[in-house]
């Protein structure tokens, strides 16, 4: 845990202080409490009393709460007791947030997720009182990813060999030091830089619902990235998951297999997840190749070749045919097929004529062949099919895909 703390003043008198008095920390990470564990907590806090009292600080006529906040709920919810002990440190903001985050990453009952954002509010907290810091994003995660990002750059720069800006080697030489010497004094000694390509990803790039579930269900980190491909690839499946790990009767993926209705969902390894991901892609694909092939003038993959090529993302692909993003993206990448189109060309054969071959657009034909070709070569060799694909491109690209 970083050492900073160092300079709070503690008043080591224990207090009993009401509890209608003291206020919830606006620094706690933990945002789950589950009700059977405070019931369970506040059982053992009436049976042999409260053994560690809680640290709090003044706010006004108030207390404000640093550390102890799951006790004092289990207090305040679960047992009659009006007042409770606690220990009132004397700590600006700054310390109070250092104090509340270091005190939880130390609990081993934190989820996945809230470990990770325990460090990355430390980290921040660390380093916020810098202004070069502080202006490069505006919340922790932000300012945290977009600082080791830029320090993992340089790192690999300077591995491969590479030249390295001035601007980036003073950052690297201000902050370096004291991100490693953070993340070496957490209870747990972590490399910075396993952090930033391992964990900070999960924080920053799943969505909001399955945040939520993996904290509430404490996940770990494999089973929030496979539950989070789920997702994507399926939300019908994904709400069935978690309709049955939630104990709904009336819902079982796999009968034949497993009787998911009977677990929580943390009783399903990452791999179990990732399977029922995996047939739900396969599903899913399957559906999207039957809906194309109704009709014989649309086919699904040359479609988001097509779009692909015009520059239009595989977000945006994804969305506007309706299809999953892991199709889109297999699709925006079909090598076989323009392999396919390029032996063509090179056995002299017309565009159009390839285009008819093929079955696809003869603008797509075109954009292959002209793939590669200096613009003097264009203009000089390709005069008509490039005026055609250019056309096309600007012309058509809203009018066919919005």
């Amino acid at each position: 845990m970083p050492k900073r703390q160092a300079n709070i003043k503690l008043d080591y008198k224990h207090r009993l202080i009401d509890v209608n008095e003291i206020d919830p920390s606006p620094f706690q990470v933990r945002k789950f409490f589950d009700d059977d564990k405070q019931k369970e907590l506040a059982e053992s806090i009436k049976r042999d009393g409260l053994i560690e009292p809680i640290v709090v600080r003044r706010k006004g006529r108030r207390y404000e709460i640093i550390a102890g906040e799951r006790r004092f709920r289990a207090v305040r919810d679960f047992t009659e007791m009006k007042n409770i002990p606690a220990q009132i440190v004397k700590a600006t903001d700054l310390e109070a947030r250092r104090m509340s985050t270091a005190e939880n990453l130390q609990r081993e009952d934190l989820s996945a997720i809230e470990t990770i954002e325990a460090i990355v509010e430390i980290v921040d907290a660390e380093l916020i009182e810098d202004k070069q810091y502080a202006a490069i994003g505006k919340n922790p995660a932000d300012r945290v990813k977009t600082l080791l990002g830029k320090l993992d750059s340089v790192r690999r720069s300077q591995e491969r060999g590479s030249s390295v800006s001035k601007q980036s080697k003073s950052l690297s030489h201000k902050f370096m030091g004291q991100v490693e010497k953070i993340f070496k004094n957490f209870p747990k000694p972590l490399e910075w830089r396993s952090f930033y390509n391992n964990d900070l990803p999960i924080l920053m790039d799943i969505s909001e619902e399955v945040r939520k579930v993996s904290i509430q269900k404490g996940l770990n980190r494999s089973q929030i990235r496979a539950l989070e491909t789920l997702k994507e690839v399926s939300s019908e499946e994904y709400q069935r998951v978690t309709a049955c790990c939630q104990g709904s009767p009336n819902s079982v993926i796999e009968p034949d297999t497993r009787d998911y209705s009977q677990l929580d969902i943390k009783d399903l390894s990452a791999r179990e997840i990732e399977g029922v991901a995996e047939k739900a892609a396969k599903k899913e694909g399957l559906a999207e190749l039957n809906r194309a092939r109704v009709s014989p003038s649309f086919c699904l993959e040359k479609v988001i070749l097509m779009m692909s090529r015009l520059g239009i993302p595989v977000e945006r692909i994804a969305a506007r045919l309706k299809i999953n993003r892991k199709t889109a993206k297999k699709y925006s990448e079909n090598v076989r097929f323009i392999q396919s189109i390029k032996k063509s060309l090179n056995k002299g054969h017309a565009c159009h004529k390839v285009a008819e071959e093929h079955r696809c657009s003869e603008p797509l034909v075109w954009s292959i062949a002209l793939e590669g070709k200096s613009d003097l070569d264009r203009f000089k060799a390709l005069n008509w099919g490039l005026r055609t694909w250019d056309l096309w491109n600007w012309n058509d690209c809203d009018k066919r895909f919005g």
